[in-house]
């Protein structure tokens, strides 16, 4: 048993040869599908170690490095962004360091921040219930959630603080104080030109002196708001839900009634009308430069000229989406919602970028740069960079890309069947079955990671069997020359090209030689085809 392991263990040693594998010089590959693959590309400076299939990655080129154990475990390093990231059991665990700013989460448990501005840096961590942090003024807090706590500079206010919340809590903001008992159903605030109080859902009222007001009554049935007061279009909102909301200014006004069925919005600035009866059933638009209507769920459609335009028919089934960003005319087409297509052009007519996803069979995808692929059973229906790294892949089934360099790579059942096909060079294989491959006039074709391995360069053949140590080499006999020793002197001074075509015989290209059998009648017809032809 010991002796048949060792035997074992040799053959894979000579496998992982160099001079077994079906790439003597430039490109490697070693291929022991589904459980080891190895790759290295001198022309893209990319190596690449897959194993399990899709399972395990280990990938590097002259910026970055990269390994992963799906769909566990995927680190990242990029030298040019900078950047350095560890996400696990994506999306629910990451952390990274990108240009000095650091970033770590673990849903929906804990969540840490680092970031540096103008030399200062701040920070906040938790882990629930406990969180900290240190503002870029180097203030800090911290507390238990909801115990008690300090936040400083989160969530949009310059200070929150809270005692056994919901009992209580307090924020402050641009020297407004806000205070709130039994959240949310007491509420004070106070502050310069601004007050209001709230019993919630009973009554409530707010008031920035000159600026605005509202209050409500059995929230949310009874409301009114007036916004604007400092301006010269001030603007009044009243609601009695559902049956009746308002909302008017000089030069403004919108009623609905039953909400959300039947409205009716006019903007006399603009020239905008809209009307709904009932919504989302019918509906009429215009404006200016805006024109639309909708039978939903049969046809509506939605323009601005010389912006962007709207049309579906049969809601879902297709929708067509036009847009036009800067220098860029943007048309997208979507299928039941989750297949689509996409195509970008310049206003000179320059194809930038085209995209076809038929959910969940295919996605094909052309970037601007000239990079195109096109990806066999996709199973989820949006484009996400941590899931292409870390999911996708286990699902993708075939892969086809094309290089701006116009490289093409193929790869079925993760490595199955493997091509990559350039302008120098073309090879394919088949798990370690069998390969090919055409390099700088040299072609090989090896079995069994070189069980048995044949290769020619046209000039000379070479087979080595069972890895033993030693070649069989022969050169190859160009058919011309055997007219020659045939007796042909009609034929010695013609150029050797001239006379292979000539004859209709091979000319050897690709190690396969043409000998001309030992017939007088042969040599006399082909003799007699070069007199006529002369």
């Amino acid at each position: 048993m010991r002796s048949l392991k060792n035997i074992f263990f040799i053959l894979i040693l000579l496998c992982f040869t160099p001079s077994l594998s079906i790439a003597e010089e430039g490109a490697i590959s070693i291929n022991f599908w589904p459980f080891f693959q190895y790759t290295s590309d001198p022309v893209e400076g990319v190596r690449e170690i897959n194993g399990l299939g899709p399972f395990f990655i280990w990938k590097r080129d002259s910026t970055r490095s990269q390994w992963g154990i799906r769909p566990l475990l995927y680190w990242t390093e990029d030298e040019i962004e900078p950047l350095k990231r560890f996400e696990f059991v994506y999306p629910f665990g990451k952390y990274q360091i990108k240009e000095g700013d650091k970033k770590g989460y673990l849903f929906p448990l804990s969540l840490y921040r680092e970031e540096e501005f103008d030399e200062k840096k701040k920070w906040d961590f938790q882990f629930f219930p406990f969180f900290m942090g240190e503002t870029e003024k180097g203030k800090d807090y911290f507390g238990i959630f909801p115990i008690f706590g300090t936040l400083l500079d989160r969530y949009g206010k310059d200070e929150i603080r809270f005692y056994l919340w919901p009992i209580y809590s307090e924020s402050t903001s641009e020297g407004v104080r806000k205070t709130n008992v039994l959240w949310p159903l007491f509420s004070f605030i106070e502050g310069e030109n601004k007050r209001g109080y709230r019993f919630w859902p009973i009554y409530g009222q707010r008031e920035e002196v000159g600026v605005s007001y509202s209050e409500f009554f059995l929230w949310p049935i009874f409301l009114k708001q007036r916004k604007g007061l400092d301006t010269d279009d001030p603007i009044e909102e009243s609601m009695v839900f559902p049956f009746y909301i308002s909302k008017e200014s000089k030069s403004f006004e919108s009623k609905t009634y039953l909400w959300p069925f039947f409205s009716h919005t006019i903007d006399r600035s603009t020239g905008f009308e809209a009307w709904d009866f009932p919504w989302p059933i019918f509906q009429s638009l215009k404006g200016e430069n805006l024109k639309g209507m909708r039978i939903f769920p049969f046809y509506g459609y939605k323009e601005k000229e010389g912006v962007m335009r709207r049309v579906f028919i049969l809601y879902p089934l297709y929708q067509l989406e036009e847009d036009r960003i800067d220098d860029l005319q943007e048309k997208t087409v979507r299928i039941l919602l989750l297949s689509r297509i996409r195509m970008g052009e310049s206003n000179e007519g320059t194809e930038k970028m085209r995209s076809l996803r038929i959910w969940p069979f295919f996605d094909y995808e052309k970037e601007e740069a000239g990079h195109t692929r096109l990806s066999i059973f996709y199973l989820f229906p949006f484009k996400d960079e941590g899931f292409e790294r870390n999911l996708f892949p286990l699902f993708r089934i075939f892969r086809w890309e094309k290089d701006p360099k116009k490289g093409i790579s193929t790869n079925l059942f993760w490595g199955f069947y493997k091509r990559v096909k350039r302008e120098e060079a073309d090879s394919w294989e088949i798990a370690h079955l069998v390969g090919m491959k055409r390099e700088k006039g040299v072609k090989t074709i090896s079995f069994l990671k070189g069980l048995f391995r044949y290769q020619s360069d046209g000039k000379n053949a070479d087979l080595r069997l069972f890895y033993l140590p030693f070649h069989l080499r022969w050169p190859h006999r160009h058919p011309s020359d055997a007219l020659i020793e045939r007796g042909a002197p009609e034929l010695q001074n013609l150029p050797e090209r001239s006379i292979s075509a000539k004859a209709g015989l091979s000319d050897g290209a690709g190690g396969e030689g043409l000998f001309i059998q030992n017939s007088e009648t042969d040599l006399k017809s082909i003799q007699k085809e070069f007199s006529d032809g002369e």
